[in-house]
């Protein structure tokens, strides 16, 4: 084993951490804001990467394009989700409104796996972009993992700013430590948890198709990435952008290195190993928006 070939997977690590961290973003706001565990969270990247990789194979649309068509898609359909499906159990008492949350967005994840399936096939697809790569040496650098890197970089900037410099940003915020002082304030707090669910899965969205550029995706790959992602906040934070990006990262170079050091098989263990190790050691946890 060379120092050339752990760099190479290093590289590797961070990009996927990267996408890990993305997926959980919008999970995290949503966790923070509606305090809903959204098991299909997920499989909306899975989806939406499959729809991604038809649209850039089939009508030879570029990946930025797609963006710009699938993340209001998404959006409207997770404000639409909230509002029809999930709010409605707000009305019943904690204990059936957190059992009826978990079966809805369980459900939703199994029909929304079955009909992508069904109606596109089950086969893995990805967006084959052909750049030319560059070489430092013994290591190989992708022109497309740059621009993936930079993606995820200026995606995580922009929420950033959006959740410190916008309205709407402060009233999630506000909501996230206290509902009823928000709601004091002029704060709807319904109107923003349906727009804050809504902006996770247009989030997720985007994550899809930087996801479909690097590796592939198949309509029932969601559930896994959602365990990542919870494994995310939990070690990084509700809401805790800055510490989810930099669990994410920790997560997919630890995963990259399992592979490379013992087992592929044991890498996608590890998100669930960690999890529990943190809610062991740190079973208080942290939280805090941005």
């Amino acid at each position: 084993m060379t120092i050339e070939s752990i760099i190479q997977v290093l590289l590797g690590g961070l990009l996927l951490g990267g996408l890990y961290a993305l997926v959980a973003f919008g999970l995290s706001l949503i966790y923070g804001i509606v305090r809903i565990l959204n098991f299909a969270h997920g499989t909306i990247l899975a989806v939406t990467g499959v729809v991604a990789s038809l649209l850039f194979t089939s009508l030879k649309m570029h990946p930025v394009v797609i963006m710009l068509v699938l993340a209001p898609a998404a959006f409207a359909f997770g404000y639409a989700f909230y509002r029809f499906l999930l709010q409605p159990l707000g009305k019943r008492n904690h204990f059936e409104a957190t059992v009826g949350n978990v079966l809805v967005t369980v459900g939703a994840m199994l029909m929304l796996s079955d009909i992508t399936a069904v109606l596109a096939g089950s086969t893995q697809r990805n967006i084959a972009l052909r750049f030319d790569a560059f070489e430092v040496g013994e290591i190989v650098i992708s022109t497309t993992q740059l621009l993936i890197l930079v993606g995820i970089a200026a995606l995580t900037i922009c929420m950033h700013l959006f959740l410190t410099r916008t309205w709407t940003g402060r009233g999630i915020r506000a909501v996230t430590q206290e509902q009823i002082g928000a709601s004091i304030c002029g704060v709807n707090s319904a109107r923003l948890k349906a727009l804050t669910f809504a902006f996770g899965s247009a989030t997720v969205a985007i994550a899809a198709v930087l996801y479909a550029m690097s590796f592939p995706v198949s309509p029932y790959m969601g559930f896994p990435l959602t365990v990542k992602a919870f494994t995310i906040i939990v070690v990084g934070g509700i809401g805790n952008l800055r510490g989810a990006f930099l669990a994410g990262i920790f997560l997919g170079v630890a995963e990259s290195m399992t592979g490379l050091l013992w087992k592929p098989e044991w890498a996608p263990a590890l998100s669930v190993v960690l999890m529990l190790f943190i809610l062991v050691a740190w079973p208080e946890g942290k939280r805090r928006l941005a």
